[in-house]
């Protein structure tokens, strides 16, 4: 694995202003700029969020446009940008991100090129189990000289989240911004070289279904909170995590995670992979109201089909007795007539043989010979 070492020293820029971000959109529409990163923060993202601070990085310049302090009028220039197939939106993990843009601001996003999907493809290639990795760890696979320049370990070790609502901006969330945008870029010619993929065009079109997550549960889970989360409402959820005995869901409703924590439970869910969404349940919400604990649609009447390899439901007991042979054993029907004989039993279609074994009247019993004479024993000689 070759390491992109190229690191330089990039001006940062503020925007506050609506002619600020018109000028740079268009100055960034107007270039031969093929790619640019993109972040978004604030202290709830997702499809009830609010963006306080969108981020957006080139090869030359760093852009931090104020949401917070100008509100959401600063966004507007920025929509023909986000819109543009042509300029490819380098994102890490993009669900929630287009989530906010869509459903708060009415932004939605295209073309775009996930490092989190690109680094599960690279994972798979390698032979590896797939699995949703964060950026710090991705920066340590494949930029290590970079993330110990700039000291992602003491970022990480920030327990205490910047607050993001907060004016001025303080110098820690200053830094989480920059850096959290200005190395998709390098991230992105590394792992498109790993790939062997150098348009990038394979991970765009596996990218769509997480920017497709955006319209999940819009419309059957139309209210914030935990409120609407009822014992049997249906759900769509996507599986984010899964460990040997608890799995964990994006339901496009944060701050609340979807999780399957009981074992029965967690057997319908054996055909998922990471990514793929199914068709749940609630069965409760947890007393702190963080999770909501799932069932697969059609829970207790499910099985793996290990031919297809994925969760069928179990046919309808109307249609299995459909299929029932129409001539039934002597037992059918043992127990479920009222009064009647216990069993049922149909003519004989055929000739069948009489018992060997035959009692008399007084209990006796008879056994009928058979007419089998055991050969005689051989006289062996000796000499």
């Amino acid at each position: 694995m070759q390491e992109d070492v190229g690191i330089r020293r990039l001006p940062v820029r503020l925007l506050t202003t609506v002619e600020q971000c018109k000028s740079a959109a268009d100055r960034l529409l107007q270039s031969q700029q093929h790619s640019v990163a993109l972040d978004c923060k604030g202290a709830k993202l997702g499809r009830f969020g609010k963006v306080s601070v969108l981020q957006l990085a080139t090869e030359a310049e760093v852009l931090l446009v104020d949401v917070e302090r100008s509100g959401q009028e600063v966004l507007a220039p920025l929509e023909a940008l986000l819109l543009h197939t042509g300029i490819v939106k380098v994102v890490h993990d993009c669900r929630e991100i287009a989530s906010v843009l869509l459903n708060q601001y009415g932004i939605p996003l295209h073309g775009v090129y996930d490092i989190q999907v690109a680094f599960a493809a690279w994972l798979e290639r390698q032979g590896l189990d797939a699995y949703q990795a964060g950026l710090a760890e991705v920066m340590r696979t494949f930029r290590l000289s970079a993330y110990q320049l700039h000291r992602w370990d003491r970022l990480e070790r920030h327990i205490a989240l910047p607050q993001w609502h907060e004016r001025p901006l303080q110098s820690q969330a200053l830094r989480h911004a920059v850096e959290s945008v200005v190395h998709l870029l390098p991230l992105q010619r590394i792992l498109n070289r790993e790939l062997g993929d150098p348009s990038g065009a394979l991970i765009q079109r596996r990218s769509v279904h997480n920017v497709d997550y955006a319209r999940l549960n819009s419309a059957l889970l139309p209210l914030e909170g935990a409120a609407s989360l009822r014992t049997g409402v249906k759900l769509q959820a996507m599986l984010a995590s899964r460990k040997p005995d608890v799995a964990y869901f994006k339901i496009n409703h944060a701050p609340i995670t979807g999780a399957v924590v009981d074992g029965n439970d967690f057997k319908d869910f054996a055909d998922l992979e990471i990514g793929d969404i199914a068709d749940c349940e609630v069965k409760s919400v947890s007393p702190c109201q963080q999770y909501v604990y799932l069932l697969r649609e059609g829970h207790g009447s499910l099985m793996f089909d290990h031919r297809r390899l994925k969760m069928v439901n179990l046919a309808p007991k109307s249609k299995l007795d459909e299929m029932r042979p129409s001539r039934q054993s002597s037992l059918y029907g043992q127990e479920s007539s009222g009064g009647g004989p216990s069993l049922k039993l149909e003519p004989r279609s055929f000739r069948e043989p009489k018992p060997s074994v035959i009692r008399k009247s007084r209990g006796s019993v008879k056994v009928k010979k058979t007419g089998f004479k055991p050969p005689a024993p051989q006289q062996q000689a000796f000499e």
